[in-house]
């Protein structure tokens, strides 16, 4: 659906994007994934037409779109701040991009209601975006992409203003309506829980460069390098046969018949989990667990564990 062959981008001496290649297939949701700097915002931005690639090509269904301006190709992006028009009722706001196409004010108000309805706002046509929660706002920004049946529809960070427990509403909301619509979508975050519980694929990118793409399983039990497996999870060094290996809290499991003996530095209760401190002769590992099924161990005292090193 969506293709970039050999993507490259620079601003001045600083490469952005070097040699991106990269293939969003019809229908599906992906995450562009990693820290700060690593280019998945840029890589958002080729894709919607803000940036033009210093060197290679982006296609949509076959079509060299490299260098269309962002009016000239069917994809609508949801930007981080939203950029509603404070001055603009919702309905108004919703409708922008058929006025702007000359779509007659009948017909835009009845197509910005049919997608208000379809993202939870049925009667708010009228209302005031200042004063709306910022869930809704983003519903908003939402329908104003879709109402121009974009082919691709492109989301930059749309959760990161939002508090955390809006944050888990809001992208399953967001899930459902991708899949609900059948719309290929193309989305970035720097949260790996999000990143893995929405997408069908996930695309970690590091340094201006894709790493790893793959199902949120297999990105997550089968990390193409140490960078994927410590920035996907947590993760600890650990020294086992004479061989340095990163492991993750889930796969140091405390019980009885455990092969590995250790001591009980410390246990930090985190609400639905808990996380064990062990120290092994000199090393210290960490163990996450349900806290209601916590083995009895005092601090302090000796402890018997497993490690699961067959990953998927």
């Amino acid at each position: 659906m969506l293709v970039f062959e050999n993507v490259t981008v620079r601003y001045g001496t600083f490469t952005a994007l070097k040699d991106l290649t990269l293939e969003l297939r019809r229908g599906e949701l992906m995450t562009l994934l990693g820290p700060s700097g690593c280019g998945k915002t840029t890589t958002l931005r080729v894709a919607g037409g803000f940036i033009v690639p210093d060197e290679g090509r982006v296609l949509l269904e076959g079509r060299d779109i490299t260098s269309l301006p962002p009016e000239k190709r069917p994809t609508s992006t949801v930007f981080q701040n939203y950029a509603l028009f404070p001055h603009m009722s919702v309905g108004e706001n919703v409708a922008y991009g058929l006025r702007v196409r000359g779509v007659p004010r009948a017909q835009r108000q009845r197509r910005a209601e049919e997608e208000l309805e379809r993202v939870g706002l049925s009667g708010y046509a009228s209302a005031r975006v200042q004063d709306l929660s910022g869930g809704q706002q983003q519903r908003v920004a939402l329908a104003r992409s879709l109402i121009l049946g974009p082919a691709v529809l492109l989301l930059d960070e749309p959760l990161s203003s939002l508090d955390a427990r809006l944050r888990l509403r809001m992208r399953a909301e967001i899930r459902e309506l991708q899949k609900r619509v059948g719309i290929t979508t193309l989305y970035v975050t720097h949260d790996q829980e999000e990143a893995l519980s929405i997408s069908d694929r996930v695309t970690v990118m590091h340094d201006g460069r894709l790493v790893q793409t793959g199902t949120p399983r297999e990105v997550y039990f089968s990390p193409a390098d140490d960078f994927v497996r410590d920035f996907i999870g947590d993760s600890f060094p650990y020294t086992l046969d004479g061989r340095r290996i990163l492991l993750r809290p889930d796969q140091v499991v405390p019980n009885a018949d455990g092969p590995f003996t250790g001591r009980l530095l410390s246990r930090e209760f985190l609400g639905a989990s808990l996380q064990w401190l062990i120290d092994c002769q000199g090393q210290t590992l960490r163990a996450l667990l349900p806290s209601r099924s916590e083995p009895e161990a005092a601090v302090g005292s000796e402890v018997r564990f497993s490690l699961i090193l067959n990953e998927e």
